[in-house]
């Protein structure tokens, strides 16, 4: 029952993944990351170091995902700042891995949280505009 359970929603993910518009696409990765990190909070208070490594490299994988979807052309400050967040991110887990503690974990859920609420924040408007700009610039490249 669980494996059909963990199938299905396996499934339903890569679903929403194909339909979902960019915007949705880095909320999902966000929300991905923290519920990720929970998990190898959970793994690591636990000892559980299977689960741990699998919950870390997921986590990096997340992030690198995250990572590949700044548009430096859009505004290269700005993702740069992004890129070297993200890459910041990947170093705290690196260390809360090697280090046994879950304080970098924390850092890192603190770090994405208030990016992922801002980001859900972003009005459908905005959206819109946003959607509008990437099809002008796939147009003229």
């Amino acid at each position: 029952m669980r494996a059909n359970l963990r199938k299905y929603q396996t499934v339903s993910k890569e679903s929403s993944l194909v339909a979902a518009d960019p915007h949705r696409v880095i909320l999902m990765l966000m929300q991905g990351l923290i519920d990720t990190l929970a998990v190898a909070k959970g793994s690591f208070e636990r000892k559980d170091y299977e689960a741990k490594a699998k919950a870390f490299n997921k986590a990096i994988g997340i992030i690198g995902g995250l990572q590949d979807g700044i548009d430096l052309k859009v505004n290269p400050e700005i993702g740069e700042n992004f890129y070297q967040l993200y890459d910041y991110m990947v170093r705290r887990l690196a260390e809360a891995s090697s280090e046994e503690t879950i304080a970098s974990i924390d850092e890192v859920i603190g770090l994405m949280t208030p990016i992922k609420e801002a980001w859900e924040a972003i009005s459908q408007e905005d959206k819109l505009k946003a959607q509008a700009m990437r099809t002008n610039m796939a147009k003229t490249s």
